[in-house]
């Protein structure tokens, strides 16, 4: 089945990981190699050329992302069009957008790092899941716009968005403080991973509850986690090291307030909002929370099902449909 394009914001999506015991992979028969693709330099290097003759070669390299990145991403037109090419000798010509991509690709010139990070995740994502493809990656700059782009066999990062929580146009533009912490390269990794594996197997609500969303939730922390065994756990969840101890201390009281208020089974989408969404805080909690964390309680419940259910495997776990069940059979309870 073909795989409608998805366009993902990942700026501030949670991730989370708690480590004792990860399912076990072994990858040593493995030789995939991953390259990323740099849409991004080979755009760039359109400028001061022959536009249409140009555009027809970087439509060789990438003619799955190039109609994508054109039509959708940047929103010039189509390929073929005279009009795209006008805009294209503005666009080159902008000295903001010349500054902008001058820092993006001075600061993802060299991306081996990246590649073997990416490396060991589809080694382990091949072996937990053999009948998914590994994707083609590319990197791109977007203006600010979408951190990830899903395509139909592929995944491309806005390099532009990674540029570090200090990066003065950040501010000047107006982004906002819990959404520039997020904004830095230790985040390429996990968002290519998450991005992912939310179009592999995204979430179809059944019940309409807040617990089937805030588990799914779970159900990607806890993999990306999987995938990621290293990557250190507030990095992964998106939070500083003094908001992930926050929600460490303060897991009892959060549950609490859950339970009392009857909002696991609720159908208020209100109540998603306030619990998943990037925000300051979560206003259900106190002031001092950090943003999402419902799904931080949703990736606690994931993992204590997991460990009392030592022959479930990521798969099946991420296929498991019964919010329900995994609730009560994971046993959860902070207080």
């Amino acid at each position: 089945m073909k795989k409608q394009l998805v366009i993902l914001f990942l700026v501030g999506l949670a991730l989370a990981a708690c480590a004792p015991e990860k399912r076990k992979a072994d990858t040593s028969d493995s030789n995939l190699e991953i390259k990323i693709g740099r849409f991004d330099q080979d755009f760039w290097a359109m400028k001061g050329q022959d536009l249409p003759a140009a555009l027809a070669h970087v439509d060789s390299l990438y003619p799955d992302f190039l109609p994508i990145y054109l039509e959708r991403v940047v929103q010039f037109g189509k390929k073929d069009d005279s009009l795209t090419v006008f805009t294209l000798q503005k666009f080159f010509a902008d000295t903001a957008v010349i500054h902008l991509y001058g820092d993006a690709l001075r600061a993802y010139q060299h991306i081996e790092p990246i590649e073997a990070d990416l490396t060991q995740a589809f080694r382990r994502a091949n072996y937990f899941f053999p009948d998914k493809k590994t994707p083609r990656f590319y990197m791109h700059v977007s203006g600010l716009n979408q951190s990830v782009v899903v395509g139909e066999g592929f995944l491309s990062l806005s390099i532009d968005n990674y540029l570090g929580e200090s990066y003065p146009l950040y501010e000047r533009v107006g982004i906002y403080n819990y959404l520039r912490q997020n904004m830095c390269p230790e985040k390429v990794v996990p968002d290519y991973v998450v991005a992912w594996l939310t179009s592999e197997f995204p979430f179809v609500p059944r019940t309409g509850e807040l617990m089937e969303e805030l588990l799914y939730r779970g159900k990607i922390l806890y993999v990306a986690s999987v995938l990621l065994p290293d990557v250190d756990e507030s990095v992964l969840m998106g939070y500083t090291p003094e908001q992930w101890k926050w929600c460490q201390k303060h897991e009892s009281e959060m549950w609490l307030t859950m339970i009392e208020g009857k909002h696991l089974f609720s159908h208020d989408s209100m109540l998603r909002v306030k619990y998943l969404n990037d925000a300051p805080f979560t206003s259900l909690f106190s002031q001092e929370s950090p943003g999402r964390a419902g799904a931080y309680i949703g990736w606690q419940i994931i993992e204590n099902y997991m460990k009392a259910n030592p022959d479930v495997s990521p798969l099946d776990l991420l296929y498991s449909v019964n919010a329900s069940y995994i609730l009560q059979q994971s046993g959860y309870d902070p207080r």
